[in-house]
């Protein structure tokens, strides 16, 4: 008989992302345009932007909630001039547009309407210095705990799911430390090793068990859910290839990626799929929604093509309706033509007789 995977047979530095080997330093003048932008990215830019950020962590973790939440506010200003002459500030507002066709009543109101887009990134950015406060001084409330009841007296795994809305990472937080710990799950690190190493320790803190993607992890998460012991969380709307492939937006399904993870997880546990998401209610507080389970035939696995669809069905219309505080707008990457296609107009129409 198989011995079932347990945490305690895991070491924790283990969860922590895979830093890139470190480029010679001789490379800050190399010939190679792409040996010397290397170097330089590693040596120069995020050691500065990784120094910068790892003092001030430090600084506000110390802070109160809500004063933490408004120096995020306080910086929108200098954050988008910094990025003036980045690509991704015109997707955001490119997506903005696209996604919320007919829902403005001016361009005064949309252009207003995306600062609300970069305040909330700003909040969420300061916020993670304080996330693991946020629950134990209930700041967080909770919306649909009939729900998760529900699956618990099934005696089914817990797999939440969820998309980046508001500050993601307290979802894990209220998850794992209030509603059904311990809560395993999977995460994308960042590209800068230092912001890794500040949400390893944070993450370490609350001793929540995270993996970075790879086959080991993929491993992991299926003998330890297959344990029954833990809940998993999960958000379907990570990047892969360089696209966001959930919410669809009317594009084709994926048929890989943390949707299709999280569904044959469900499969190999006898899972059940509980949607969740965080919208912010103010500076540092929000509400956690907890929505009905996608429900399966008795002792039949979830089909997984039907299911991603499903999940997508619950997540669009929330994702299109908070738009303001989904983070992942900056990594959607729209086909040219999206506003002229049949979805595109479709939404139009809908917002148009939303408004009357």
């Amino acid at each position: 008989m198989t011995r079932h995977l347990r945490l305690e047979d895991i070491a924790f530095a283990e969860t922590l992302g895979p830093e890139p080997d470190a480029p010679p330093i001789r490379d800050l003048a190399a010939g190679d345009p792409a040996r010397r932008l290397n170097a330089r990215m590693h040596w120069l830019r995020h050691t500065k932007d990784g120094v910068l950020n790892t003092v001030f962590h430090h600084v506000l973790k110390h802070c109160p909630s809500g004063l933490v939440s408004g120096f995020g506010h306080v910086l929108v200003p200098m954050m988008r001039w910094s990025y003036r002459d980045k690509i991704f500030p015109k997707r955001i507002s490119r997506n903005f547009s696209a996604l919320t066709p007919g829902r403005w009543t001016s361009r005064q109101a949309e252009a207003h309407a995306l600062d609300r887009f970069w305040r909330n990134i700003a909040r969420t950015i300061s916020e993670f210095c304080i996330v693991n406060k946020l629950w134990k001084s209930s700041r967080i409330e909770v919306e649909g705990l009939e729900h998760l009841e529900a699956v618990r007296s099934s005696g089914r795994p817990v797999i939440f799911t969820s998309m980046h809305l508001a500050t993601w990472e307290a979802l894990f937080v209220a998850i794992h430390e209030g509603l059904s710990g311990p809560s395993i799950g999977p995460f994308q690190p960042e590209p800068n090793r230092f912001k890794n190493r500040i949400v390893h320790a944070i993450r370490k803190e609350r001793n929540q068990f995270l993996f970075p993607p790879g086959q080991r992890s993929a491993y992991r998460l299926h003998r330890l859910m297959t344990s029954g012991q833990y809940s998993m969380t999960i958000f379907i709307d990570e990047v892969r290839d360089k696209q966001v492939h959930l919410p669809l937006f009317g594009r084709p399904a994926p048929t890989k990626g943390n949707a299709v993870v999280a569904i044959k997880i469900a499969n190999a546990c006898g899972g059940t799929l509980l949607p969740t998401y965080l919208t912010r209610t103010g500076p540092a507080r929000f509400r956690m929604t907890i929505l009905p389970p996608l429900e399966r035939r008795t002792n039949a696995n979830y089909d997984v093509a039907d299911t991603v669809r499903a999940l997508n069905d619950v997540f669009e219309p929330i994702v299109l309706q908070n738009i303001e505080e989904w983070y992942m707008l900056s990594e959607l990457r729209l086909p040219q033509s999206f506003e002229k296609s049949f979805y595109a107009r479709a939404l139009a129409r809908d917002n148009a007789a939303a408004a009357g």
